[in-house]
């Protein structure tokens, strides 16, 4: 087994999607993982959020003194998480802009053979959760990178009555998104985390350019 760095890209505004994020981290951890979190930025104006709400007041200082995403901590990794709030069952505008940011990777392809997986919130138990992981989980397929999700040897998982699915990790917060995220819940995104960070310790990346397989004969 190689050394195991992962690295947890978050997108997040009441706080829900970081805790899960906060967990997965600890799950990494607990596997001996060199484990980076970062965020990625947010645009103003949001028009999905009350920004007078206090309790997106306190979670925004929370996440802005977490360092910014870059193409460097993806290219440090062995496994990289990534997660967002659901928008329309897609993953969130600002953790789009991130991944085409790092388009570059692609072309070097920097990231093949490296394992990814993926953590997201939504208001209702029905608002597009699974299809947010999918969404998130694409990119990963398009980098040549290897996917984990959660399996259903995972306790948690098969008792869950709110987030939590064997495609990622998640967590229900309600539609006024006041409902924390629950120990069952947080338990698969230690799970999530733990998994990653031992896959990415057994994986051996293999980067190759695409460049140059497009161009040659």
């Amino acid at each position: 087994m190689t050394e195991s760095r992962v690295t947890v890209v978050v997108d997040s505004r009441y706080g829900s999607t970081l805790s899960l994020a906060k967990a997965i981290v600890e799950g990494a951890e607990s596997e001996g993982a060199e484990v980076r979190l970062r965020r990625v930025e947010i645009s103003e104006p949001e028009f999905s959020v009350d920004d007078q709400r206090p309790d997106f007041v306190a979670a925004q200082k929370d996440y802005r003194e977490l360092p910014r995403a870059s193409a460097e901590d993806l290219e440090w990794a062995r496994g990289i998480i990534w997660g967002s709030p659901t928008r329309y069952g897609l993953m969130s505008t600002p953790l789009r802009a991130f991944i085409d940011e790092v388009a570059p990777l692609w072309r070097q392809g920097a990231l093949i053979g490296k394992v990814g997986a993926a953590f997201t919130s939504t208001g209702g138990m029905h608002s597009g959760n699974e299809m947010t992981l999918l969404s998130l989980l694409m990119p990963f397929m398009q980098h040549g990178m290897i996917l984990a999700g959660v399996p259903h040897s995972v306790p948690e998982l098969v008792r869950t009555d709110k987030g939590g699915s064997p495609y990622g990790a998640t967590t229900v917060t309600g539609f006024d998104g006041n409902r924390p995220v629950d120990e069952n819940e947080r338990a698969i995104a230690r799970a999530l985390g733990a998994r990653v960070a031992r896959l990415s310790g057994w994986v051996q990346p293999e980067p190759a350019s695409v460049e140059l397989a497009a161009y040659s004969n």
